[in-house]
């Protein structure tokens, strides 16, 4: 009698365990559930350009969180202030110049491309130099003497006026540069202050249109036919922690960018909230074209035309500011 007690207490603590298992089992499960319902949060910093656009399209269109990301994105004033968050671990991901991420890495600041924003086309010139539309200057040899406003000195479009200088046998320290905010450019133009100016979109569109002002030379070309002009970037701690979310990101904006560069009219009162602009002028400007990969040779040729101009000490390899993948 007592014999059969025992082995039905040993039945009965058996099948206990056995229950207290599989309960551990189902609560691991929806552990693991949950955490990967869970989307992950990036934090973007950015300033109010079109070239954000696959960005804002990919937030409304769900796209991320199909992804299983939370995507937040916040303004910046202007690149520098991105760059500074980024490589103090402020924001996540940030979106600036490419000649940003060069001149960093050239001075042992981490930070890696992630996915890219605006690329040039010389078909929709997102950067020109203009003059006033009475200007006598007509070629590059009119600019001797002459003083140019940038919105930065060490800056893509810089190196790009002195590139287009020296090609054309005009040496490229015969001109000043001085700074002046994008917004500002048509009236220090208008006013004398400056010679010439390098606007970029909406600004081209609008001082042509004015009638005050006009194009007098596509100055991205003299670097390269096609090369990226602004990316999305962040710390390549940030990167190596969080590899699945920046995987998952850079394939989202891919898939937003081919669509948004087909679908411009779509996303005409996307640019208008970001921008802060009339929604009227949004519909008719031209727009950027942003790119689906990010490929060395989109980026070589501005190292090499910042190490030629002494923005940095030496040229290296694209491929030390990309993901390895």
């Amino acid at each position: 009698m007592a014999a059969r007690a025992s082995r039905a207490q040993r039945v009965i603590s058996t099948a206990a365990a056995f229950v207290a298992v599989l309960a551990l089992m189902v609560v691991a499960v929806l552990t693991t559930e949950s955490r990967a319902q869970t989307p992950e949060t990036l934090h973007l910093l950015a300033s109010p350009v079109d070239d954000v656009m696959p960005v804002l399209y990919a937030q409304r269109a769900g796209l991320f969180a199909r992804a299983g990301l939370n995507v937040v994105l916040d303004r910046a004033n202007n690149g520098g202030a991105v760059a500074a968050a980024i490589a103090g671990s402020a924001a996540d991901i940030g979106k600036g110049d490419i000649g940003m991420i060069i001149g960093a890495h050239a001075h042992d600041v981490p930070l890696v491309i992630v996915a890219p924003a605006a690329v040039y086309d010389p078909r929709t010139p997102d950067c020109v130099l203009m003059v006033p539309a009475s200007s006598p200057i007509r070629s590059p040899r009119d600019l001797v003497g002459k003083t140019i406003g940038v919105a930065s000195i060490n800056s893509v479009m810089t190196v790009a006026i002195q590139a287009w200088l020296d090609a054309s046998g005009v040496s490229s320290a015969s001109t000043q540069f001085v700074e002046i905010p994008y917004s500002q450019m048509a009236q220090a133009l208008a006013r004398g202050r400056v010679d010439a100016t390098t606007p970029v979109k909406p600004f081209i569109a609008d001082a042509v249109a004015s009638g005050d002002a006009r194009v007098a030379y596509p100055i991205y070309s003299a670097i390269s036919s096609r090369f990226l002009e602004s990316v999305w970037f962040a710390n390549r701690d940030f990167v190596a922690k969080h590899q699945g979310a920046i995987a998952a990101f850079a394939r989202t904006v891919a898939q937003a960018s081919t669509y948004t560069n087909a679908h411009q009219a779509e996303t005409v009162d996307l640019l208008s909230t970001w921008a802060n602009i009339d929604r009227d002028r949004a519909s008719r400007m031209q727009r950027i074209v942003t790119g689906s990969t990010v490929d060395a040779r989109d980026i070589q040729p501005v190292i090499d035309a910042y190490a030629t101009y002494k923005l940095i000490a030496k040229p290296f390899a694209a491929r030390e500011i990309m993901l390895d993948r």
